[in-house]
């Protein structure tokens, strides 16, 4: 087997993290952030490093079924009417590599 197929089936192994988040009354599944979601996310900490929080719960948060639980068009609701600090929990519980309980990959 090739090194790039082992590298692919490691990151394809990896678990999704399941994010309590009792304040909204939801669990939020999140997949691991991959090179090319940490780039785009990355441009949004240099111009807006609290924006980019609402980014990474827009991206990443999925319900149990895998569907996206926000939109683009969520980004004012999420930066303007909802708890900062349920919102940069959530956005570091995603972006971090410890994880907290998970689910395995369908």
């Amino acid at each position: 087997m090739k090194a790039i197929e082992r590298a692919k089936e490691h990151f394809n192994s990896l678990e999704i993290k399941k994010i309590k988040v009792p304040e909204w009354g939801i669990d939020i599944y999140a997949k691991p952030l991959n090179l090319f979601e940490t780039k785009k996310l990355m441009k949004y900490a240099n111009d807006d490093s609290i924006e980019m929080l609402a980014y990474v719960v827009m991206l990443k948060s999925l319900d149990e079924k895998g569907d996206n639980l926000f939109t683009i068009e969520d980004k004012p609701a999420l930066l303007n009417d909802v708890d900062k600090d349920v919102l940069a929990r959530v956005a570091n519980e995603i972006m971090s590599q410890q994880d907290q309980e998970t689910t395995k990959k369908n």
